[in-house]
Formats: structure tokens, C-alpha cells, sequence
């Protein structure tokens, strides 16, 4: 999903960021152009936020998940306001983490939402 949108990307989203050609673009989705140049792949890469190993078969599926699930939560984020959540969290122990993910359990129990996707 694009974030900007919350939408599907489209092949114009990617041109118009990229400079790739709509073509390019459809004959790599459809996997008719199976070995893009580096600098298709790096900007591919850079637009949608992954290391260029991520278009390679050498990550790993779990990694693929990792930067998936990551790439989700910062979209998630963004669209409902909790990044200053995320960025005074950001360097706290393991011990206070743990305090602040039971707090955040509380709340989403009191709310009604669904706790079963904690880590």
C-alpha cells in the first residue's frame, strides 16, 4: 500500500517518482523483464524504502517478512498519528519497553480492540 495514497501502488505512481518507464515497470511486475539494470533496481529500491536485496533471491523469506511487517507498521504510523509514540520510545530499555507495551495492552483491552497481534 502506498502510505502517501493508502492505496495500491500504481505503475504512474512509480513512474512519475522513479523516472521509470510505464512499460519497464508493467514488464517487471508481470516478470516478462526478468533482469533489471542496477540502477532500475537501486531506484526501485529507494522509492519503496528496502534495501536492493530485497528484489534478489538472496534475502531470505524471513527477512522479506521483516521488511514487509516493517514497511506496514511505519505506514500504520504515519496515518494514525502515533510516530511521537515510536520516537519517545526510542531508547528506552527493555525493562521500561516492557511497561509501556502493558500500558498500551491495558488501553487497547479497555477500548475493545484486539490484543492477539502483540509480539
Amino acid at each position: 500500500m502506498n502510505p502517501k495514497t493508502g492505496k495500491s501502488y500504481t505503475v504512474a505512481d512509480v513512474h512519475r517518482d522513479t523516472g521509470i518507464s510505464p512499460s519497464a515497470i508493467t514488464q517487471l511486475k508481470t516478470g516478462a523483464k526478468p533482469n533489471p539494470t542496477l540502477k532500475t533496481v537501486e531506484a526501485l529500491a529507494d522509492y519503496f524504502g528496502v534495501e536492493t536485496n530485497y528484489f534478489t533471491k538472496q534475502m531470505s523469506e524471513e527477512h522479506v517478512r521483516r521488511v514487509v511487517a516493517g514497511l506496514e507498521l511505519l505506514a500504520a504510523a504515519e496515518n494514525s498519528g502515533v510516530q511521537a509514540l515510536f520516537a519517545r520510545a526510542s531508547g528506552l530499555s527493555d525493562q521500561s519497553l516492557d511497561m509501556v507495551r502493558a500500558v498500551i495492552e491495558t488501553a487497547r483491552k479497555a477500548d475493545g480492540l484486539d490484543t492477539s497481534g502483540g509480539s
